[in-house]
This record gives C-alpha cells, structure tokens and sequence, in this order.
C-alpha cells in the first residue's frame, strides 16, 4: 500500500490549486443552513471533472449531494466521504466547513486517481446544514447511508486530535399564552405570560442541581413582552437541550417539559414546547479507525494531541450510531483562536489553513484505502462499534 499512498499524497499536492480556489470562494460567499445552492455547486462542478456522476438534492434536500465514481458498481464494503459547507450568520465560516469540503474533495478525487484494484466501493454525501440544521440527521433519515460501513471526514481545529466525543441535542422553543391587561388599572385581569417564561428558567435553572455532569440546558428569551404597562400575553424562550447519553435525552427532555408546564400551571398561562428540527445525537468514536488515521500522520511528520477538548453537538453523531465514523482535528490557528468567530474564518485562509486541507485531503484518503484493503480493520471497526 505505501506506493499508493505515496502517490495520493502527490495527486492531492497536484490538486492543490483548485480546491485552494473552492476555500476561496467558499469563504468570499459564505452561505448558511440550507442556503447553500454555490457551495453544493462548486463542490459537484470539481467532483464532475474529476471522474465523479453528482445527484443533486441528494434525499429530497436541495443543497445536498450524493457524487459516485463514474461507471463504479456499489459494492462492498461501501464508505463515504463526508463533506460540509455551511457557514454561520454573520461570521462565515467562522467553524471551517470551507476547508472540510475542499479536504473531502481532494480525498475522493485522489483515491478514485490512483486506487488499485480492490474490493469496495465509495462515495461523497455532500451534508448541509450542520450549524443547527441537521442535515445528516435528514439524510440518514432518508436512506442516503444505508449500506454504508464507514464514513470519514476531518474537521479544522486548534490540534492534532484524533476525535472527540459530541452531546446529543434536542432544540425546542417553549411558548407561554396568557391575557393581556393594563398592568396599573386592571392587573387582576391579566394572565401574566413574561412571568410563566421567567418562572420556567428558574425552574430549570433549579433542575440543574439534580443533573449528571454531562448535562447541558441553556436558552434565551426570545420574547419577554412589548412595554411595562402592558402584562405580557406571549412570550417565548429558545433552549438548547443537551447530554451525551443517548438514552438519558429523552427523559433529560421530559424533565425540561415539566419545568415549563410546572410555570404554565402557576401562572394560568397555557405552555407548548415545539421541537425545532432534527434531534442530534452523541458520537460514537471508532478507535480502530482512530488508530489507522494515526499511523498515516507519522509519514506526514504529524503527531497527535492527546490534551482533553470541550464538545458540542453535531448531527456527525446521528451518522456515527449509524456505522464506525472517524472525525480527527487539524490545527488552523492557536487556542487563542476559538471556534465560531471571524477570527477563526479568517484562519481558513492562512497558510496553516491551507495546509490543514492538504493534510486532511490525504489523510482521508489514505485511512480510507486501509479500510478497504484490510478486512481485519473492517472488522475492527465493527467490533468496536457493535460493543463486542
């Protein structure tokens, strides 16, 4: 295998110019959750020339993409290469999904160039929507993974990580209806709604005390109400509802649904918690895969960080209690730099950006070619992930 991998670390070299120039335009048009129609071209116009047949609105979801080596039969074992391209509102791509598509594209496009003749077959999933759409909560939903054993994609960082886990999440926003009155002359005819809202952040702020350590409730109010002298009879509250025990988020959210209806009872006012969008739920590490992706960093002279990270929650989770999936991280800038701010958008740009997607690109692929080569990491990776 080394004399392959030696020649997909050349071809992503060679393909350097041009997925430098996708980052680019990526970055010049950052277009977020569900908007992203010139992104999801730009990847599929680079995968058509590079010997790849794309259907887009892959899943019935418009920015998607499912791209496959022209020709190829699907057979197995199957993997896929995951690609993001969503950017956040007002920041860009302040969490560097430009650089993990150009890194999953240059992946793909090196390993379809130089692959030898092996069992196997693989694809690219082009996922919107991962900064709070859960795009691939809605494509597994819609079949896009069925029949797939592993899926790969890195994401840009401050480290050389091989992969963290992330908490599950419910998304809700929790509505109280009450009676407005004038809040001098006739109080006693009002049914005060900001103090359902208020009573019910309390509430869960006092629920707290009782969760495991790993538990993570927070929200805004949305809606508090319009003047002093009017008794509020709406008001709404947007809450983030996270755990990395798949099993505990169902009855995590029962407890924050008691917490609201407990106000709604107090106060008179009538309460409706509406899940917003796909819940999201923890990842499952694969450690077999983790351990391959390790060995091909040593011919890059890269090392990986073993320092603990803090986590958030991606719909990768939904994927990964799908089938055995390896995320590492690749630095772009300092831990002075945070995920999430323009900051770190700008640091796609910069030449550790850049480096980071070369890296990435034949770190993929590399990892990708073990899998296939080797049933014994197949079934590594199985085990690990089947609990035996």
């Amino acid at each position: 295998m080394d004399d392959f991998k030696s020649r997909i670390r050349e071809q992503v070299e060679n393909l350097a110019p041009e997925l430098e120039d996708i980052s680019r335009k990526m970055y010049d048009n950052p277009e977020c959750a569900y908007e992203e129609r010139e992104s999801s071209r730009l990847a599929a116009q680079f995968l058509e020339g590079h010997g790849f047949d794309v259907e887009l609105g892959a899943g019935k979801v418009e920015t998607a993409f499912l791209a496959k080596p022209k020709g190829a039969k699907p057979t197995e074992p199957k993997i896929a290469f995951l690609a993001e391209y969503d950017a956040l509102p007002k920041i860009g791509h302040g969490c560097g999904h430009n650089l993990i598509a150009c890194a999953t594209l240059g992946a793909a496009a090196a390993l379809l160039e130089v692959r030898p003749d092996l069992a196997g077959s693989f694809m690219v999933v082009g996922t919107p929507a991962e900064e709070g759409g859960g795009g691939k909560a809605l494509l597994a939903e819609a079949g896009i993974f069925e029949g797939v054993s592993a899926s790969f994609m890195f994401h840009p960082g401050q480290t050389y990580h091989l992969g963290s886990g992330s908490l599950g999440r419910i998304k809700a926003r929790v509505e109280f209806f009450g009676q407005s009155s004038h809040a001098a002359a006739t109080p006693e005819k009002g049914v005060n709604a900001l103090d359902a809202v208020v009573l019910a952040y309390n509430n869960i702020s006092a629920l707290r005390q009782q969760l495991p350590s790993d538990v993570r409730i927070h929200g805004i109010i949305e809606n508090g109400g319009e003047a002093p002298n009017v008794i509020p009879d709406y008001t709404s509250s947007l809450y983030y509802i996270r755990t990395i025990n798949k099993e505990y988020l169902d009855i995590l959210f029962k407890k924050f649904q008691d917490c609201c209806q407990g106000a709604a009872l107090a106060t008179g006012c009538r309460a409706e918690v509406k899940v917003l969008g796909p819940s999201l739920d923890p990842m499952k590490r694969n450690r077999a895969l983790e351990e391959a992706w390790k060995n091909n960093m040593k011919p890059l002279g890269l090392e990986p960080d073993y320092s603990e990270i803090g986590i958030g929650s991606t719909d990768l989770g939904n994927v990964s209690q799908l089938m055995p999936v390896v995320q590492p991280y690749l630095p772009i800038c300092g831990a002075e730099t945070s995920f999430h701010t323009v900051e770190f958008a700008e640091a796609t740009q910069s030449d550790k950006g850049k480096k980071a997607v070369m890296d990435a690109a034949k770190l993929l692929a590399m990892t990708a070619l073990d899998y296939l080569a080797s049933e014994e990491l197949q079934e590594k990776a199985a085990r690990e992930f089947n609990g035996a």
